[in-house]
């Protein structure tokens, strides 16, 4: 460290740096632009007049800012510290790189100490130490006047992106106009909308003694998200919290793609680590709420059924989903299985030997029974039902029955 030098008293060949800067200072800006265009790639790609106009002015108010500064032996203040993040905030309404701009700052700032000690000799050395130790604390201002500004503008915008989003989003899930909705975005409707469903199921973290369950479950979804919006390129409007929710991916497709989204759902869970159940169905956008309610329902009868996570259709649920449908029919074919209430050990060996392709001994096995235990329990059934699970006439019955079943007491609940 140096002995503090007022920077009114600092000087290269017997002239104050202040004074050798401020002479030089047309020059001086001119050089600094193109020392920013050669080594910052960011600014070669902006339009000759924000360069010449808008860049060209900060950079110039700065470098008097310190010219001022090292003749008042002070630091940035309030005004010049504002002026700097204001152009900082216009920079990220470009959607502008910060670290493109606090790059073209630290340019700026060493083509300025290149300039001031381009003639000192070995007797200016206190004095150009001293100068630096001020660029740097200068620079130090600069950088967070610069953050502030840049962050704050980024959280007004994305605040109003996300909320202009999810309006969207809500539009269409109520079947309401969303044409004036998506220009307040800043979305074009497209021809169509995929439509996902999700159930999202727990990370091994939620339940791990001593860890915080909140934010574990936070970070599942920030991860299943993340990967959701790589995929979608960030055009997706989805509303997803620890448990699912709905996504909507806008689309100029006429089908789903349907082996590119089986991966993305499994990348998805992976990223999570966490399974996720999905059902996915391409929608106009006037019919994303029918959409969406279908996909809900092919969620649950995926569920009622014990399928495993992955990627569904309806295509791939028909006949559990019809039969599942509301109705005198699906009542009465709940009731034919009444008579088991009182045997639930009987209700549980149908479901499994249903469950395993009528596979006695993977039924037991499962069951941790002997095989003649699920015989017994299998003319059990046909003796209270009358349905009998073994027999090819009453296989389709019984697993009607077991499918209006759970369907009705998912409805009751």
């Amino acid at each position: 460290m140096t002995d503090h030098k007022p920077g009114s008293r600092l000087r290269v060949g017997g002239v104050p740096i202040h004074d050798l800067l401020a002479t030089r200072l047309p020059e001086l800006v001119g050089r600094i632009l193109v020392r920013i265009q050669r080594e910052v790639a960011a600014y070669r790609t902006l339009p000759i007049e924000e360069l010449r106009g808008d860049i060209a002015a900060i950079a110039q108010d700065v470098l008097r800012a310190f010219v001022r500064g090292l003749r008042e032996d002070r630091g940035l203040n309030a005004e010049e510290l504002e002026q700097i993040s204001r152009s900082a905030a216009r920079r990220a309404e470009e959607g502008f790189p910060l670290e493109a701009v606090l790059s073209a700052y630290h340019v700026g700032v060493r083509e300025i100490l290149s300039t001031a000690t381009a003639d000192a000799c070995p007797d200016d050395l206190p004095d150009v130490l001293a100068s630096n130790e001020l660029a740097l604390r200068f620079l130090e201002g600069i950088t967070s006047a610069v953050t502030s500004g840049y962050l704050d503008e980024v959280r007004t915008k994305v605040g109003q992106e996300h909320n202009a989003r999810r309006t969207l989003l809500s539009a269409l899930l109520d079947g309401d106009p969303i044409d004036a909705v998506s220009r307040s975005a800043g979305i074009m409707p497209p021809a169509r909308y995929l439509v996902l469903s999700l159930a999202v199921g727990p990370h091994p973290d939620e339940a791990m003694p001593g860890v915080d369950a909140a934010i574990a479950l936070r970070r599942k979804v920030r991860r299943l998200l993340g990967e959701l919006d790589h995929a979608t390129a960030g055009s997706a409007l989805s509303s997803v919290d620890g448990v699912g929710g709905i996504v909507l991916v806008p689309t100029e497709l006429s089908e789903v793609d349907w082996a590119r989204w089986v991966s993305v759902i499994e990348r998805a869970s992976r990223s999570a680590g966490a399974p996720i159940t999905a059902a996915i169905e391409l929608a106009e956008p006037a019919a994303v709420p029918s959409a969406a309610a279908r996909t809900a329902d092919v969620l649950d009868v995926v569920r009622w059924f014990d399928r495993p996570p992955g990627l569904y259709r309806l295509d791939d649920i028909l006949v559990e989903y019809q039969l599942t449908r509301p109705g005198v029919a699906r009542d009465r074919l709940a009731a034919l299985l009444e008579p088991l209430d009182a045997h639930p050990d009987l209700l549980e060996t149908a479901q499994c030997y249903l469950a395993h392709d009528l596979n006695r001994r993977r039924t037991a096995s499962l069951l941790h029974v002997h095989p003649n235990t699920v015989d017994y329990r299998l003319r059990r059934i046909h003796e209270l039902t009358g349905i009998d699970p073994t027999h090819p006439a009453g296989i389709p019955r019984i697993t009607a029955a077991l499918a209006a079943r759970r369907a009705a007491g998912r409805a009751a609940t």
